[in-house]
């Protein structure tokens, strides 16, 4: 289609929408329904119309909404915007900008995508030295305190913002930051909640504004305690398992050293938490040095982990320094 109608009524060609700077809305002179820009490297740009996402394959209202907002969100910051621009033979980033001459490309998911598939994905732009950013949609919306592994593998990492990801929710047109997201061991995740307009979102980048972080304390000693007595009081196989394995070093659950129970935050990068990697590093009775071997982290793609990996072999060691008496062997 060469030729669509404008949120005025008047109509514009393709190659002339093309040049224009600003992002608009444009529909079909002929059923109303929007229609989408194309602006092809090696094609003369054309409009087409959506298909709506039944099973793959189209694109679905909410997707569009996503992009366009993505896309008005990137000119007011001075970007330029192409929607749907392939990336080698496999890719198609849903949105391509541009600012003196350095590419981003942004990526707006509100299907289901594994941590695998966001993991191929984002290192398919980054072999291209292609940097990446992801907003998600109101599927991967912040609702409870347990966090979904899909959910942890879009945080990213901001000095101001902590540990973030960022939504966009179409159906109140809203940008979401979820920022200094922490794991906390038996009470599951915490954040601070941001929601903000287009023009509110702009202010903030460009302010880079420091957003204060959560107070969240972790549960205390005891209630943790309580907490283990109750799973296995309810054959929790997670901590069931766990307790066999301490039977094998002849130990109990109920009796690990007080320096396996973490109340602090913990950043959100680790399959497991921290009693759990701190049980099982007791009973191999290795140097702490080889704590990391059991503390799997999580497919964040997005994060440079091995800036905070570390973290729990400092917290370990401090917790260590506490009750050196019994474990000095540990050092």
């Amino acid at each position: 289609m060469k030729v669509a109608q404008t949120t005025n009524g008047c109509l514009i060609r393709a190659d002339q929408a093309a040049k224009q700077q600003q992002v608009a809305r444009y529909f079909c002179p002929h059923c109303q329904q929007l229609v989408q820009l194309h602006r092809g490297v090696h094609k003369a740009p054309y409009f087409a119309h959506i298909a709506e996402r039944v099973s793959g394959g189209g694109e679905s209202p909410a997707h569009l909404a996503g992009k366009q907002a993505i896309a008005e969100l990137a000119h007011a910051l001075g970007w330029h915007a192409t929607f749907e621009v392939p990336v080698g033979e496999t890719q198609r980033a849903d949105v391509w900008l541009t600012r003196n001459q350095q590419p981003l490309i942004i990526e707006y998911q509100c299907s289901p995508l594994t941590p695998d598939k966001l993991n191929q994905r984002t290192i398919g732009y980054q072999q291209r030295r292609l940097p990446v950013l992801w907003v998600v949609g109101e599927r991967y919306c912040f609702t409870n305190h347990y966090l979904s592994q899909q959910q942890l593998g879009f945080i990213n990492y901001r000095r101001q913002w902590g540990f973030y990801v960022v939504s966009y929710l179409p159906k109140w047109g809203k940008w979401v930051l979820y920022h200094h997201i922490v794991a906390r061991d038996f009470a599951g995740y915490a954040w601070q909640t941001l929601r903000l307009t287009t023009k509110a979102f702009v202010r903030l980048l460009v302010a880079q504004t420091r957003l204060p972080a959560n107070h969240y304390k972790g549960k205390s000693q005891p209630m943790q305690q309580q907490i283990i007595d109750r799973r296995l009081g309810l054959q929790d196989a997670h901590y069931v398992a766990l307790q066999a394995d301490c039977y094998a070093h002849h130990e109990r659950l109920q009796a690990v050293p007080d320096w396996c129970y973490c109340t602090r935050n913990v950043p959100p990068i680790y399959q497991l938490s921290q009693f759990e990697s701190r049980v099982t590093w007791w009973l191999s009775a290795q140097p702490i040095d080889l704590f990391l071997a059991v503390t799997p982290l999580l497919q964040q793609p997005l994060l440079k982990q091995s800036l905070f990996a570390q973290w729990g072999q400092i917290a370990l060691k401090q917790a260590l320094k506490k009750n050196r008496g019994s474990v000095d062997h540990r050092f």
